[in-house]
């Protein structure tokens, strides 16, 4: 067994490193690319390190993870093709790896009218802390991904209208949007049928100097609600938020009812604290604490955080360290 798991991780790792090998190599060639297509060719990388040691009742588990991320945009108007990979590999009690291609399409734009089709990511929600809705997949490192299809959006002003034909399982998917500006405030409604109707409203706006915004799904067939409500707004030098629903407070988890918070503190230009709390309160009640030292600079960016997670019968502790470079 032990030749056996040796082997497996083994292959795993070279599959992680062939995935960061084309990564490396697409980035060599856009910049050799790049004298030549200056004008049309934008490229940007970024090299990703994340440990974390996590302390509950059993004893202490460590995990680590390699990554990164290349987006590239070739401009030749009225033509655009972009690329987005984020391959990575993760080491825990498994080892999981993924190649990352996240967005591959082409885009068409001719004054009002957008036409694209291929690879590209839908983010339909407007919440900071939750997910009520979702149509996009998740990679296996929990990296969010775009769906095939073909997208025609008509965007008058203050307005935009889309109609999109997403590939999901094997299923053509409709989905209709219309979004509107209305001064200090802007809505957008959605209607899609993947395995059963869905409909959806969402929006956002500054009311007494609050940023308010929200959103909500009505699923039918069966008939289930979620939603997620917020405020934002300034304090002192720093930011706050506050919001609560009904909704998946992570990718793939189911929906609850959820009070989430967060308070940004800058320090300096540089650095800054993060605060925040998730408090679940579907039975049994859980709670989540964390706080997060970041700083960035130009080319990279280091944060530390400490979490705890409180439920009945167990407590969890963890320390993360995340450093991202930009080469």
């Amino acid at each position: 067994m032990g030749r056996l798991r040796r082997s497996f991780v083994k292959g795993q790792q070279r599959i992680a490193l062939r995935s960061w090998f084309i990564v490396r190599s697409l980035w060599l060639v856009a910049v050799c690319l790049q004298p030549t297509l200056a004008q049309n060719l934008e490229t940007q990388l970024e090299v990703r390190f994340s440990t974390a040691l996590v302390i509950s009742n059993a004893p202490p588990t460590a995990s680590w993870s390699l990554g990164a991320r290349l987006e590239a945009r070739y401009d030749l108007s009225p033509l655009r093709f972009q690329l987005v990979l984020d391959p990575g590999v993760s080491f825990a009690h498994s080892v999981a790896t993924d190649a990352g291609l996240t967005e591959l399409y082409g885009l068409y734009r001719e004054g009002e009218l957008d036409v694209s089709a291929g690879l590209e990511r839908l983010p339909l929600e407007v919440a900071r802390f939750a997910l009520p809705y979702s149509l996009e997949p998740v990679s296996p490192l929990g990296s969010r991904q775009g769906r095939w299809g073909l997208r025609v959006s008509w965007n008058p002003e203050a307005t935009r209208l889309r109609l999109a034909v997403l590939e999901e399982a094997g299923r053509l998917v409709p989905v209709l949007s219309l979004r509107r500006e209305f001064g200090a405030f802007e809505l957008e409604a959605h209607a899609l049928y993947p395995a059963r109707p869905v409909l959806g409203l969402g929006g956002s706006g500054t009311v007494a100097g609050l940023v308010v915004y929200g959103e909500g799904w009505l699923l039918l067939d069966p008939r289930e609600v979620r939603y997620a409500l917020g405020l934002s707004g300034s304090l002192g030098e720093g930011w706050w938020a506050l919001e609560g629903g009904y909704a998946s407070t992570l990718p793939l988890l189911p929906a609850g009812h959820f009070l989430a918070g967060q308070w940004t503190l800058p320090q300096g230009e540089e650095a800054s604290w993060n605060l925040s709390t998730y408090l679940l309160l579907d039975y049994p009640l859980r709670a989540q604490l964390s706080t997060s030292y970041i700083y960035l600079l130009s080319n990279y960016e280091l944060r530390t955080t400490l979490n705890a997670f409180f439920s009945p019968g167990q407590t969890l502790f963890g320390f993360a360290l995340w450093a991202r470079v930009f080469p």
